[in-house]
């Protein structure tokens, strides 16, 4: 980690992702405007591509800004949505990359949430067979997670990111000024990811968070820097050593194979992707539980600070559990035919690659109903 102090007395933070064919900086900090307009200053064209909520946000106080310093930007909005991240929605983008002139020399920035970072970085991947791009994420989850590591993508109808590319971006910069406009729910299930990361790589982060649950509901600025600095810092890492997702770099999706499968079964419009998350985690650690690898105290621990931060821990009644398992062979993390799962030896260490019993998840899932 470097840090040093801006002129507003605040300190920012550097990470530094490498991996075998790429290296980039996380830039953590606020405010991050003079740092990210410099940058692209480097470009002779720059398309922003941006939601209609983050548009509305900030056209006044920062895009606006930016294309008065930055004459050869243009600008895109499209809905938001996990629904809206469709092959018709990036068909579009190619459209407006096309009308604009962005050439091989130019630069797509990715501001807003995970969508707009898997839409922007799969658009500027394939775009001219490959530009340049940057991440703005403007949510915790793309903040601590989706902006880091080059996975981008589309969803298909039958399942998330079927469709995507490894296109790593040249800069990420999280400015903690973001998350001031954003929405209790929507930090909520980023808290899921950052939770994520105590789970499989470090107790001693988890217990950071379960200590200080208080001042992170309350956005304290020097709790929330130091979530954002360890999860990129603990991504950076997982990345630099498995670019491309053959191997350790799995355990990134804990919880992730349940929490797939609700988002792709309610259409992508009941649970924001951390509270899909939080269910498929809570899944794993009751299956873990009853298999005697952890205790009965990690569950409510893990119950607890779920519910404190008000993420789902029960199905609907009315959710059909069969369907929900269908959707498991959608999932592109499959080997031989089969589901691999992502579990835990303990708090704070993760094991990939694990197989787990259909009818024992259906057994974990019709529970989770009548809990409910």
């Amino acid at each position: 980690m470097r840090s040093r102090i801006n002129h507003s007395g605040n300190v920012i933070y550097h990470v530094e992702v490498k991996t075998s064919t790429s290296t980039y900086p996380i830039t953590i900090g606020e405010p991050l405007l003079d740092s990210f307009k410099g940058f692209f200053k480097g470009y002779p064209s720059v398309f922003l591509l941006t939601n209609d909520t983050v548009f509305d946000l900030y056209n006044e106080n920062l895009i606006r800004q930016m294309e008065n310093d930055l004459p050869f930007l243009s600008h895109m909005t499209v809905p938001d949505g996990e629904r809206y991240k469709s092959i018709e929605t990036l068909n579009g983008i190619y459209e407006e990359l096309s009308s604009k002139g962005l050439g091989r020399d130019g630069c797509v920035i990715a501001f807003g949430g995970g969508v707009i970072g898997d839409l922007a970085g799969f658009a500027a991947a394939t775009f001219m067979r490959g530009v340049d791009y940057a991440q703005i994420p403007t949510t915790l989850l793309a903040m601590v997670d989706s902006s880091i590591g080059g996975k981008t993508g589309i969803n298909l109808i039958k399942g998330k990111n079927m469709v995507g590319s490894f296109h790593h971006p040249k800069a990420v910069f999280c400015d903690l000024s973001f998350l001031n406009t954003l929405p209790e729910r929507q930090f909520n299930a980023g808290v899921m990811e950052v939770i994520k990361y105590g789970l499989i790589l470090d107790e001693a982060f988890y217990r950071f968070i379960l200590a200080n649950r208080d001042r992170v509901a309350a956005r304290d600025r020097d709790v929330v820097a130091y979530l954002v600095y360890r999860c990129c810092e603990l991504k950076a890492q997982i990345v630099g050593q498995d670019e491309k997702d053959k191997g350790i770099r799995a355990i990134l999706n804990f919880g992730h194979t349940v929490g797939h499968a609700l988002e792709s079964y309610t259409g992508y419009r009941v649970y924001l992707h951390g509270e899909a998350v939080a269910l498929g985690s809570l899944v794993i650690i009751r299956h873990l539980v009853e298999k005697g690898v952890l205790s009965i105290q990690s569950l409510e621990e893990f119950k607890g600070i779920l519910g404190f931060f008000e993420l789902p821990t029960s199905l609907p009644s009315d959710f059909e559990v069969d369907a929900i398992l269908r959707h498991f062979s959608y999932d592109k993390k499959k080997e031989h035919g089969k589901s691999r799962w992502v579990t835990l030896r303990d708090v704070g260490s993760a094991e990939w690659g694990q197989a787990m019993d259909i009818e024992e998840v259906n057994s974990i899932l019709r529970g989770l109903q009548r809990n409910g």
